[in-house]
């Protein structure tokens, strides 16, 4: 990792002879704010990832592109399929909300009530956007680390067709097909891949552990008059996922085990444009449900879980000058399980956020009112100023805010350890930071700084026959974000990404599963017109794996990735992951991939 740091500083210093004028978008972001806001206007740290850019290192799983991202740490168990959780910042995986198209993305059955994004591919995704720090003013409990929102395309004003097939190591299958057409949007991909051993092979498991899935998606928008739209959005996940669990004798062994899962969401919003565009009133419903059916030796059960909510968002705005946000949201919470153990909550919410702008100063300042079934009230606040530096044209940004995180269903109500005497979790995070652009735009660099005191920390003690879940004192976080994109020329550019996480329970251990270093390095080189190379390094340092009681050591991955454009319609596509075949573990005693390599074709219409 030094040399690769040294390497790319020796090449900077060749930036003022090579560089380009290069055209650096100020990109709109939705998801901070809830309003479509440019990024420099904006006082939280947000990492948005484009189409473009996943189509660049062929990307099949939405997993795969956080990993680049600047203060995101993936963890999977085992091979495609498996459980995989998103750590914002150092906090736990329960703190990071996710979101597909504005639907929450959690499964209320599960542990700590968060999402597994084993199951989320990247077909037809617009972008990614990644607010990180406590968000909790406009999004509730969940938002603690941050919210990732997986936004797809919406239509297009010209009718297109595309499709793709692709195989590979492990005997991998994958075809999808997208539709877009004014108005509507839609696209279905299956997979299906033999896998590898979840329990990792060089402990001597060797039984291969397969995954197939179907997903299909459909989003559909239109104007019904000048002052009336609607949006719907739908989401399907069936998918099929082999794990290896424990024999009669309780010992870790290779078994059929399996998990069968059904994931729906669903959302439909009314728009209602009045007063000349001043107020706009949003009425939107979604419901989104996970099913689980698992079946092996010890693992004969089923979970289901349910969110269903209603919104009400009113956005107020005085020309440039300012915009009002006024919310009102209910959203239940339900949870059953094969045991016999069930649950539900009720939350209700009304939330307020104001932003301002004036001349290069821009600043956002919000606080919401949580009525919890079971917790009474919980007041939540934040406050986010941005300034773009005259002349120089450095966005300096900062936030300071407080979230809280309710008890899960399953830890309040799951007959062996659940523990309905939980307070929920509370936090305060702040941060602060830079982004500046130099040499015509051809150098992007940023820098954050961000704590997080969490309060209340809900952790499992004991052993799994005779623990629970209690609250413990304090969970602490802090680091560094950093990044640098280089542009020198049309036909290359660079990327690296650096975070440094420190953190610290209350009885001075270091948060499970959280490197202290993380970095990424990308190199695209376009050679010819219709050629793309990419090179993607991934580096990941020594964290705790708090289950094993063992520090895992820290692994280098080198990926490759290119395309070729054959005519107007036809694409071919490949990349080789692991290239020098690097052993490692994401999690003590489990299975990682090896030396792989995939090719596939895409023809549009």
């Amino acid at each position: 990792m030094q040399k690769l740091i040294l390497g790319l500083a020796a090449a900077l210093l060749l930036a003022t002879t090579l560089h380009a004028e290069t055209t650096i978008l100020d990109p709109i972001v939705v998801t901070a704010t809830r309003t479509e806001t440019p990024l420099s206007q904006l006082g939280s740290s947000v990492t948005v990832v484009t189409a473009e850019e996943i189509e660049e290192k062929q990307l099949t799983q939405v997993l795969d592109v956080l990993r680049s991202v600047p203060g995101v740490n993936i963890v999977q168990s085992g091979p495609r399929g498996t459980a995989t959780s998103a750590y914002l910042r150092g906090t736990d995986t329960r703190h990071t909300l996710v979101l597909i198209d504005g639907i929450e993305f959690r499964d209320t059955s599960s542990i700590g009530g968060g999402s597994n994004l084993a199951n989320i591919s990247t077909e037809n995704i617009e972008r990614i956007e990644v607010v990180k720090g406590a968000q909790s003013v406009i999004y509730g409990s969940d938002a603690i680390g941050g919210v990732i929102n997986i936004i797809t395309k919406k239509g297009s004003r010209n009718r297109s067709t595309s499709a793709s097939l692709e195989g590979g190591s492990y005997n991998t299958r994958e075809a999808s097909a997208a539709i877009s057409a004014p108005g509507i949007s839609a696209a279905v991909s299956t997979t299906t891949t033999d896998g590898f051993s979840s329990y990792n092979e060089k402990d001597g498991f060797s039984e291969k552990d397969g995954y197939k899935k179907t997903s299909f998606m459909l989003n559909s928008g239109h104007s019904l008059s000048e002052s009336l739209a609607y949006n719907l959005s739908f989401h399907l996940t069936d998918s099929e996922s082999e794990f290896d669990s424990y024999d009669w004798t309780f010992t870790p062994a290779d078994t059929d085990a399996k998990t069968d899962s059904l994931e729906t969401a669903a959302k439909g919003e009314l728009i209602f444009s009045l007063l000349q565009d001043v107020w706009t009133l949003k009425l939107g419903s979604s419901i989104s449900s996970a099913n689980h059916k698992t079946s092996g030796t010890y693992d004969n059960y089923e979970y289901d879980g349910d969110i269903k909510k209603a919104e009400v968002l009113n956005t107020i705005r005085a020309g440039e000058l300012q915009t009002l946000l006024l919310g009102f949201e209910i959203e239940k919470e339900d949870y059953q399980s094969s045991y016999g153990d069930s649950g539900d909550t009720l939350n209700r919410a009304v939330y307020i956020q104001d932003q301002l702008k004036i001349s290069d100063f821009a600043i956002s300042v919000g606080a919401r009112l949580d009525n919890h079934q079971e917790f009474g009230n919980e007041v939540t606040w934040r406050i986010a100023p941005s300034y773009v530096v005259p002349y120089c044209g450095a966005h300096l940004h900062a936030s300071v805010g407080t979230g809280f995180k309710a008890p899960s269903l399953f830890q309040l109500y799951y007959p062996y350890g659940g523990n309905a005497d939980l307070d929920p979790e509370t936090s305060l995070s702040y941060d602060i930071g830079f982004d500046q652009k130099l040499l015509s735009n051809s150098i992007v660099l940023s820098a954050t700084w961000f704590h997080n005191d969490i309060e209340d920390y809900i952790n499992w003690y004991g052993d799994w026959l005779t623990g629970g879940y209690e609250n413990i004192e304090e969970l602490t976080t802090e680091g560094v974000e950093t990044s640098i994109g280089w542009y020198p020329l049309e036909l290359i550019s660079f990327k690296l990404g650096y975070t440094y996480t420190d953190s610290e329970t209350d009885d001075g251990s270091r948060k499970a599963r959280i490197p202290l270093h993380k970095g990424s390095f990308d190199i695209s080189i376009y050679p010819l017109d219709n050629l793309q190379l990419t090179t993607s390094i991934l580096y990941t340092g020594e964290r705790e794996d708090g289950a094993a009681n063992e520090t895992l050591d820290a692994y280098t991955l080198v990926n490759l990735s290119g395309s070729y454009q054959v005519c107007d319609y036809a694409k071919l596509f490949a990349r080789i992951d692991n290239l020098f075949d690097e052993d490692y573990e994401e999690v003590a005693g489990y299975g990682t991939a090896g030396l792989s390599a995939y090719a596939g074709l895409k023809v549009t219409f």
